[in-house]
């Protein structure tokens, strides 16, 4: 299967069909190609790869960086996961606005999340794994987050399918919405 590319509602938020070949012996899986990437319209300079091992109902975000905000390539390993993306760009018609997806190990989906934005994930199943790539660092000191539950956004996370909701202290505390926008001078 070649790659495919799909716009979403939300500017610069793609989703991406990933090249897959399968046969007798398995599936191979090519997540990311710059020639094709590019004739997408998509340019970014990945820095940063990396994997994470998740527990069903855990729930990391709603992150972003300050400075250097990253671009993110995210696609499922293994499990089922419930990922979110809030735009956060200021002068983005679609400031505010978040899109979800599901992700599935082996579907071959990927979401391409551009700079400036808010992102997390709720793993649905036990030993779920996805990877993501990232342009740019990561610059601890210029870390923040939204409340992942925040009313006003009002996320449809599918917590039916979890018994409980796994997070780390920061993730229980993060600011919401208004606050956010308030301290940028958005309120």
């Amino acid at each position: 299967m070649p790659f495919a590319y799909k716009e979403t509602e939300i500017a610069g938020l793609v989703l991406l069909q990933t090249h897959q070949a399968e046969d007798h012996r398995g599936v191979y899986q090519k997540v990311f190609e710059k020639n094709q990437y590019a004739s997408f319209g998509l340019l970014p300079n990945f820095t940063e790869f990396s994997d994470i091992y998740s527990h069903k109902g855990v729930l990391r975000g709603m992150h972003y960086q300050t400075e250097q905000s990253q671009a993110k390539l995210v696609h499922g390993i293994r499990g089922r996961l419930f990922d979110v993306a809030i735009d956060l760009r200021e002068d983005s018609p679609t400031f505010g606005h978040f899109h979800t997806e599901l992700l599935v190990g082996g579907d071959g989906k990927a979401i391409f999340i551009p700079e400036g934005f808010a992102h997390g994930f709720l793993a649905l199943d036990d030993d779920t794994i996805f990877s993501y790539q990232c342009t740019g660092c990561y610059v601890p000191e210029a870390c923040g987050g939204i409340l992942w539950n925040d009313p006003e956004l009002n996320i449809p996370w599918p917590l039916a399918e979890i018994d409980q909701v796994i997070l780390s202290e920061k993730d229980a505390v993060q600011e919401t919405f208004s606050d956010y926008c308030k301290r940028i001078g958005r309120a």
